[in-house]
This record gives structure tokens, C-alpha cells and sequence, in this order.
């Protein structure tokens, strides 16, 4: 089945919308339930920094490694087929300044309602499935929803660790960056 290319346009507003969402339900949670205004949670270190770089280096060698091994083996191979053929071509027109902004933006909001507001409430394990449901891209594709539980797990753990948000959103920035610009160089046949 051939799917009609998506414009820059449509992509940034696909990919923006849902986090519009998220932000709105964030912002309005907050402003509803202040008592977990996520602000006390916005400590900064350079070392925060440096650690939420690492970790999500890291976090992108391990996908790009997962990648690797699922499409010379031929196992998972519906992941091969979800980078190859869903994701990547999603990407493939988008700019290096639309990279960052969405990487971003995701990681931001994300970080914000799943780690911010909603771990606190349930843990880790459950704000970890929510965080996987919403990257569950179909049946087919079950192995990127576990990927992105376990991810959810460590970023939980990690803005334990340091009760600051900045590490967690660091770390799911630097990840979603490498994870969509590997994305658009596959779209666009070069070697990544």
C-alpha cells in the first residue's frame, strides 16, 4: 500500500497537535490542583545537564543498536518496518530546525505530565504503561510500546534520583533529536 507523502506542514501539525493537548491538560491540571504546580521540580545543575545528555546519547546508541540487530537478524523485524516504513518517511521533510523544536516540545510535555504529574500520583510502573500506551502505534508494532515503557521506567527513576525535571527532559530531547534525525536520513537513502 503506498501512502501519499506528507507535507512539512502536516507533519509539524501532526506532530504537534497531541502535545498541544498535553500541554493544555498539564497546564489545566495545574492550574485546578496547584498543589502540583510542577515549577519545585525545575531544579537546574550543569551537571543535570550533562547526565540528561548522557543518558539519552545512550538512549539513542541503544535504539539505533536495537535497530541494527532487528534488521540483520530478522527478528522484531515489525520494528525494522515500523522505522523503515512509517516512521521515516514521516520525517523526511522536515528541517534540522523542525528536529529540535518537536524533539523539544515532546520531550517537554511528556516529561511534564508523565514524570511531573502523573508519576507522583501512581509510580512508576503504572505512569510507565501510560507513557508506553501512548506510544503504541498498533498490534503490529507491540515491540516500540515496550520499548518506550522501559524508557518511561528509567526517566521515572532518573527525575527520582535528582527530583528535577531538566534530566529527564534532557534526556528524552537528546534521544528524540538523534531518534528523528537517523529517521530523516533513512527517508532521504543516506547511510546512517
Amino acid at each position: 500500500m503506498h501512502r501519499p507523502e506528507l507535507t512539512r506542514k502536516k507533519t509539524l501539525w501532526m506532530v504537534i497537535t497531541p502535545q498541544i493537548a498535553l500541554l493544555l491538560i498539564s497546564t489545566l491540571w495545574i492550574f485546578f490542583f496547584p498543589k502540583d504546580n510542577v515549577s519545585k521540580y525545575f531544579n537546574f545543575s550543569f551537571l543535570i545537564l550533562l547526565e540528561g545528555l548522557l543518558t539519552g546519547l545512550g538512549f539513542a546508541l541503544a535504539g539505533y543498536g536495537f535497530y541494527y540487530f532487528a534488521k540483520k537478524t530478522k527478528k522484531f523485524y515489525e520494528a525494522v518496518e515500523l522505522f523503515e516504513q512509517v516512521l521515516s518517511p514521516t520525517f523526511k521533510n522536515l528541517k534540522l530546525i523542525d528536529l529540535v523544536l518537536l524533539s523539544f516540545i515532546s520531550g517537554f510535555n511528556e516529561e511534564v505530565f508523565f514524570r511531573g504529574l502523573i508519576f507522583p500520583k501512581v509510580g512508576i510502573i503504572l505512569s510507565s504503561l501510560a507513557f508506553g500506551a501512548l506510544h503504541f502505534p498498533g498490534k503490529r508494532y507491540w515491540i516500540y510500546a515496550v520499548w518506550a515503557t522501559g524508557s518511561a521506567a528509567v526517566f521515572a527513576y532518573l527525575f527520582f534520583l535528582s527530583n528535577s525535571l531538566w534530566l529527564p527532559i534532557t534526556a528524552h530531547f537528546v534521544n528524540n533529536l538523534i531518534g528523528m534525525i537517523l529517521l530523516t536520513r533513512l527517508a532521504n537513502k543516506k547511510p546512517i
